[in-house]
């Protein structure tokens, strides 16, 4: 299954990126958001691509790039919406996409083609708790040290020790 995202839409569901852009430090922003979603790709393995609106810089029209194993999409002189539309359009099946967005526009129109659906506030709390789920078992398995009795020392040393010729 792969995840199909606005990006913007997601990015105001965490509040230390909307802080961020409303300080207009857009790159760091989004490059925060980018930063999130690789963890959670490596955490689950699912494919995600990510629309964004506008262009990635004022002076440059890259269309996409690939970060981690992210493919992100800069609409240029479209909007993210309608990139969105299309990749669901032209998606061979799309009943294996999962649409990210809390825009009703992109919703209603995606809806016929049978994508499953999410919204960015679910989305971010399930990137969020799969994160923290994954750092609280590191911890744990971090705190955890296993004695082993004298006991079950002599038992494998006699399980695995040399043979006597």
């Amino acid at each position: 299954m792969a995840y199909l995202i606005d990006g913007f839409n997601l990015l105001y569901k965490f509040p230390e990126f909307e802080e961020l852009m409303a300080r207009h430090m857009l790159v760091q922003a989004r490059m925060g958001l980018l930063e999130r979603l690789k963890e959670f790709v490596r955490l689950t393995g699912k494919k995600v691509r990510i629309v964004f609106d506008g262009k990635k810089q004022q002076s440059l029209d890259l269309r996409s790039e690939t970060v981690g194993s992210i493919d992100v999409y800069y609409s240029l002189d479209y909007s993210a919406d309608f990139l969105i539309k299309e990749f669901v359009k032209k998606d061979l099946n799309p009943r294996m996409t999962t649409v990210v967005t809390s825009d009703n526009g992109i919703i209603s129109y995606v809806a016929r083609f049978g994508v499953k659906l999410k919204k960015s506030e679910e989305f971010a709390d399930l990137v969020t708790k799969t994160i923290e789920d994954s750092r609280q078992e590191k911890r744990i398995e971090k705190d955890y040290d296993p004695m082993v009795s004298a006991e079950e020392v002599k038992y494998w040393e006699k399980m695995f020790g040399k043979k006597k010729p």
